[in-house]
């Protein structure tokens, strides 16, 4: 296994160093890239244009685009979950596929296919729950456009992934082996410098050894409205607001549960500044309790465009409400490593995160990323939870510092079609993960390179 996955990353290395253009960079949920340019011949200019636009009618309207993604990924952990349980000595590795199928019939109607594979080998101890789906259904829906003059309206029904914002609590969570997916509906109306989704979904349950099924326990609904703000800091700035009402309905056992999150977003980018603000206030029942529960989240830079490899410097503050479960925030549905930390030993629940932290851009394709995270629970009554949700430590302890973690990561787009990124963390066990069981320090080390076609 080990020698596959360098062979296949040798051999799409080499193909794609070769090549030159093209059109823009590919999207993380792969249904937004429009490739109806390449009926001009003059345009294709790519190695995969060929399969990126296939006519299947004389004006063109009608036509299949096909594309995929390999991805290979080594970690290894050194006292992985701060030393209790099942460790790995030597690392183990990751492989991820995907290959999608996106047919246009004329200019308001398509359908898109795409099919998953996510290997993992070597691990002690076998694959975590995001480590491995052997073969599966990722996104499958046919949509439906209407458009006029200033404006159009999108209706979608199938499986298909969700991202928002930010992706702080709607992310298909791109970083895991195992992609999260949705089966269910939308409806996008958009209009000059504005957009309005609604979404009723359920989430996708992943078996190894079976079909992906729906969670039939869980029910997610969203009102999600954007709106550009070019008035505010001018339009080279990209101020945005979006404010959203979302339900997350789940009936598992004899839980009965009705949460609502209200919350709104305002980010801007007037350089060499930026901002990006979020708040999020949710209610609701738990069975016969209230529910009142709340996060807010904040990160501010400077960017020295001027000075030698362009450093932004930043600042980010993110804090959760804890408590019993009717005062603990839910973070829904989120990608939490890249507010938290990438050894995702903290999630968006009783938390308070204070990250101060510095890009450089070390050439126009290669940046790298230093971070330093300070945790601490927000209720000291309540656990700490990582980032799936579950719980990391009891709170068994009236301490209030969690530890902090070091993040390194470094990123290098190679080509239009090859990636890759190389990563060190480390997390300093602090006050309560000493009191409430084993407290080594972790350490995390990871690699990955990225063919997207």
């Amino acid at each position: 296994m080990k020698r596959l996955c360098f062979a296949v990353a040798c051999m799409l290395g080499s193909v794609a160093l070769g090549q030159t253009g093209g059109p823009p960079s590919y999207s993380a949920v792969r249904w937004d890239e429009d490739y109806s340019y390449l009926r001009e011949a003059e345009a294709r200019t790519d190695l995969w244009d060929p399969i990126k636009y296939i006519p299947l009618n004389n004006t063109g309207d009608m036509y299949l685009s096909l594309g995929g993604q390999v991805r290979y990924r080594y970690e290894f952990w050194d006292d992985a979950n701060f030393g209790a349980g099942q460790q790995d000595g030597s690392g183990f590795h990751l492989l991820r596929v995907l290959a999608h199928a996106d047919l246009h019939l004329g200019d308001n109607f398509r359908v898109f296919l795409q099919g998953k594979t996510a290997l993992e080998h070597d691990r002690d101890g076998g694959p975590r729950a995001t480590d491995e789906d052997r073969l599966a259904i990722q996104q499958a829906f046919a949509d439906v456009k209407m458009r006029w003059d200033d404006g159009s309206l999108l209706l979608r029904l199938g499986r298909q992934d969700l991202i928002y914002g930010a992706q702080r609590i709607i992310s298909p969570l791109d970083w895991a082996n195992v992609r999260r997916t949705f089966q269910g509906g939308r409806a996008s109306l958009t209009l000059p410098g504005q957009t309005f989704d609604v979404f009723l979904v359920q989430p996708v349950i992943v078996d190894r050894e079976h079909w992906n099924e729906n969670d039939d326990d869980t029910t997610f609904a969203g009102l999600y409205y954007t709106r550009q703000m070019p008035d505010i800091f001018g339009a080279d700035a990209r101020s945005k607001l979006e404010a959203y009402l979302l339900g997350l309905f789940r009936r598992p056992g004899d839980t009965d549960e009705d949460r609502y999150t209200i919350g709104g977003r305002f980010s801007t980018n007037p350089k060499p500044w930026d901002l990006d603000i979020e708040l999020m206030y949710q209610f609701g029942e738990i069975d016969d309790d209230s529910i009142s529960a709340w996060a807010v989240a904040i990160e501010g830079g400077h960017t020295a465009a001027n000075c030698p490899l362009k450093p932004r410097v930043f600042l980010g503050f993110d804090i959760a409400s804890g408590g019993d479960p009717d005062e603990r925030f839910n973070q829904l549905f989120p990608l939490g490593h890249a507010y938290f930390g990438y050894i995702d030993a903290i999630g968006r629940q009783n938390i308070i995160d204070v990250h101060p932290g510095m890009v450089l851009t070390l050439s126009r394709d290669v940046n790298v990323r230093v971070e330093q995270h300070f945790f601490w629970r927000q209720d000291t009554g309540d656990a700490v939870y990582n980032a799936a949700g579950g719980v990391l430590r009891a709170g068994a302890s009236d301490e209030r510092y969690v530890g902090s973690e070091l993040d390194i990561l470094l990123n290098w787009k190679i080509d239009r079609h090859l990636s890759a990124y190389a990563g060190f963390s480390y997390f300093f066990a602090g006050g309560f993960i000493e009191d409430t069981g084993d407290d080594e320090d972790v350490a995390f080390v990871y690699g990955a390179v990225t063919y997207s076609f």
